[in-house]
């Protein structure tokens, strides 16, 4: 075992002996969200592992990237951060998200609305209250009856199907995404960790008015910051990245994937891909869960990889695996999800370089996690696999220290110092 540790330590040290590595920690506010949830747009949804809209305002300004006539790619778009940055730094964007309800959502955030369809969206009227037979049986989710009182998913019902009398279809959409923003503030349940917990006490927020006010918040947004900009939304898989953007197109890329941290972005996101009625079967979100990127234990893991493939993506990424080898995980498929995940971020990366022009370049926010008292050192193993693809890592910025639970950390000791967040610049 100690000679596998100090392996994966000499790994470790030979990059970064040849990577530049920066602490900057005026980011750490910056590279999540939480610190920003009265900024305009920012403000729509309780958006989970999101970066703040500020986040791209800073990295254009460090790299000193002024000009506006470039083409912009999120290839991870989520609730569109970065892509209302892009479109406030009058850059031409492209978005990409598997997920229909983080597409939704950057699509009305974008969107340019005239005066007659935001008229639309303010004259729209709360319809009068009258119970629905059976209100709860459409939907095959599970949990919905738990989920909200018949009061109030009575009167979400009642607004959706206002809502699908709407002609014009941005304000359709506007209004769709102010119902679907607004279900978590009714719920019995809230996001919390890698799911929805159950409140403490029964929500009796009154929906239409959450409604209303949401609506009108993001009225507000609109007619204060509402611009025309070119951008081109894509609701699809990034391992389909090669037909969905052209070669050789894209100057500047900055985004976020999800991190290897068994985090299941379609779990935490159920109640408005249910409700909103972007999914309407359990097998539809399996497919969801089996297409995307393999960074949990609900995606795809019956897939053929072994530790031996790993060599050949990343030096640290197949010594950490032998680590973890030894460990007594509390999920024996971790090490094949690790696996899973860095081939297909090998796969991206080869895709992306293809993607981007000569010069341009690239910031990834990545964090490290830990299992077993392992780093797994994200920033790292891109940057290695970001240079066999033939991009030139730039530096690699700590943007903050990541907390990991008590019991990890006890395991963990003097690694602690790796289980951070941090942004890889890539240029190519």
């Amino acid at each position: 075992m100690n000679s596998l540790i100090n392996r994966y330590l000499k790994t470790i040290n030979d990059v970064e002996e040849r990577i530049k590595v920066l602490e900057k920690n005026n980011l750490k506010n910056l590279v999540n969200n939480y610190n920003y949830r009265n900024i305009p747009y920012q403000n729509w949804c309780n958006y989970q592992e999101g970066f703040s809209t500020k986040l791209l305002d800073w990295f254009l300004d460090y790299k000193n990237i002024n000009d506006k006539d470039l083409i912009f790619l999120d290839p991870f778009c989520g609730s569109g951060a970065s892509l209302v940055s892009a479109k406030f730094n009058e850059l031409r964007s492209i978005g990409i998200d598997i997920n229909p309800f983080s597409y939704l959502l950057s699509k009305v955030k974008l969107d340019f609305y005239n005066k007659d369809e935001l008229k639309i969206i303010e004259d729209f009227n709360l319809p009068k209250y009258k119970e629905i037979k059976n209100v709860y049986e459409k939907y095959e989710f599970s949990m919905v009856e738990r989920i909200f009182s018949k009061e109030n998913f009575t009167k979400i019902e009642l607004i959706k199907n206002s809502i699908g009398k709407i002609t014009n279809t941005k304000s359709q959409e506007f209004l769709k995404v102010a119902l679907v923003s607004s279900l978590e503030g009714c719920s019995n349940y809230k996001k919390g960790g890698n799911g929805l917990k159950k409140r403490k006490k029964i929500c009796i927020t009154d929906f239409y008015e959450l409604f209303t006010i949401k609506k009108n918040q993001m009225l507000r947004d609109k007619k204060i910051l509402n611009k025309k900009t070119a951008f081109k939304l894509i609701n699809g898989n990034i391992k389909d990245l090669n037909v969905l953007v052209e070669n050789n197109s894209i100057d500047i890329s900055f985004f976020s994937p999800p991190y290897p941290n068994c985090f299941d972005y379609f779990e935490i996101y159920k109640i408005e891909l249910w409700i909103g009625e972007f999914i309407t079967s359990y097998a539809q979100l399996r497919n969801l869960r089996k297409s995307a990127f393999t960074s949990n234990l609900n995606a795809n893991l019956n897939q053929n990889v072994s530790i031996d493939d790993s060599n050949s993506v990343s030096k640290i990424l197949f010594n950490t695996l032998l680590l973890l080898q030894e460990k007594d995980l509390w999920n024996k498929n971790i090490p094949k999800m690790l696996n899973l995940y860095f081939s297909e971020m090998n796969e991206f990366l080869n895709s992306l370089y293809q993607k981007m022009k000569f010069g341009g370049t690239i910031g990834i926010v990545i964090g490290n996690s830990s299992y077993g008292g392992i780093p797994i050192l994200s920033d790292l193993i891109v940057s290695q696999i970001s240079e066999k693809v033939g991009f030139k890592v730039d530096q690699i910025i700590v943007a903050r220290n990541n907390e990991t639970a008590s019991q990890q950390y006890k395991k963990i000791n003097d690694l602690i110092k790796y289980v951070r967040e941090s942004i890889v610049i890539l240029v190519k």
